[in-house]
């Protein structure tokens, strides 16, 4: 028994002084002041970057909607023409049907469907993402979307009780390079 715990000891030892740990730290300074606004979404009046959406309470038949807006103005216009894209994630345990609409001018535009044809990352989380829309920076521009949640009511038995998930969209900005 002592012998095995020397050799553990020492197994440990040659494991620890051969393994190479490196530490590196970086720092960056400027003094350019630039105001680089990026897009957020105008949710309940908030500015944000993404929105998490608690659909636990949703029963067989019914069906949520929420409106939102994704700008690219603060207190003012942005100094650069952007990119955005939208990103919506969900474990999709309850068998929700989640259709992002573009809203413009009274029409409705049915971008994409959230469905089991996108892909899922590391975390077993449905990841839809949307195409990439542009804002100028010439204009204030506010586009304009309605999410819609629908519980189809063919799911009416137990096996979708208690079951809880979420809908998280986040968006993704960043600036337009000439010649994209």
């Amino acid at each position: 028994m002592k012998t095995k715990v020397i050799l553990i000891l020492f197994i440990l030892s040659i494991m620890t002084f051969c393994t190479g740990l490196t530490y590196s730290v970086f720092q960056a300074s400027t003094t350019a002041n630039i105001d680089q606004k990026i897009a957020k979404f105008v949710f309940d009046a908030d500015k944000l970057d993404h929105l998490e959406l608690q659909v636990d309470n949703m029963l067989p038949g019914d069906s949520q909607e929420y409106l939102f807006s994704v700008t690219n103005t603060d207190d003012n216009k942005s100094n650069v023409t952007l990119n955005y894209q939208m990103t919506i994630k969900t474990f999709h345990f309850i068998p929700l049907v989640i259709k992002l609409y573009k809203i413009d001018n009274g029409n409705e535009t049915l971008l994409m469907e959230c469905n089991e044809t996108y892909s899922r990352n590391d975390k077993n989380e449905l990841v839809c993402n949307s195409e990439i829309k542009e804002m100028s920076k010439d204009s204030e521009v506010m586009d304009n979307y309605k999410l819609k949640l629908e519980f189809p009511d063919t799911y009416n038995s137990e096996e979708y009780a208690n079951l809880v998930d979420f809908i998280d969209i986040e968006i993704k900005s960043w600036q337009k390079v000439e010649g994209e």
